[in-house]
């Protein structure tokens, strides 16, 4: 079993505005499709680039662990409440902050799904041209489709977008990601 203090702290999503008078808030998750964000976790919620002080809302906190009391959606968008967060003041205050649960509360993924996390540093090989293009340095999720950002040896960026027609096989025990593009693609 982990230590909790030394474990890994996931980021998933950040604290926008608040909603209403009672203390809710908007929260843009980075996984549009996660199912990370549930009433009972517990999130840590930091300010990102200032020092951490730890303390309860209104004290001008830096880093806060509190439970998820209730999650809803608006417009297709996660609201959340949080315990002694009771009002839009306190909410305020929490807009910015960086969403954070313990690795231990990741959801299970069904097989063939992973999270970025865990694939970054593949290596990316093109099976067309039984070529390696380079490593997986992050995966772009703000677009229409996901798309893998793949540095090559050389330090150039190739850009692929992560759809079925590209992507063929994740190899974990490899950790290559073998992919099939189209001639002149890269």
């Amino acid at each position: 079993m982990k230590n909790r203090e030394t474990e890994e702290l996931v980021n998933i999503g950040r604290i926008g505005s608040s909603v209403g008078l009672r203390g809710e808030v908007r929260v843009t998750l980075y996984a549009q499709d996660s199912t990370n964000l549930k009433e009972g976790k517990v999130l840590l919620l930091k300010h990102s680039g200032k020092p951490a002080v730890v303390g309860s809302a209104g004290s001008g906190a830096r880093e806060l662990e509190l439970k998820c009391l209730g999650v809803r959606l608006q417009k297709d968008r996660p609201v959340i409440k949080l315990e002694s967060i009771t009002d839009r003041n306190a909410a305020d205050e929490l807009r910015g902050m960086e969403v954070y649960i313990h690795e231990d509360q990741l959801d299970e993924l069904p097989e063939g799904e992973h999270y970025v996390r865990d694939i970054i540093g593949y290596k990316v090989v093109d099976l067309a041209s039984d070529t390696e293009i380079g490593v997986l340095r992050d995966v772009i999720q703000n677009t229409a489709q996901s798309i893998l950002d793949v540095r090559t040896a050389d330090g150039k960026q190739v850009l692929i977008p992560a759809v079925d027609a590209f992507l063929r096989r994740f190899d974990d025990e490899n950790r290559i990601i073998e992919v099939e593009l189209i001639p002149g693609f890269i």
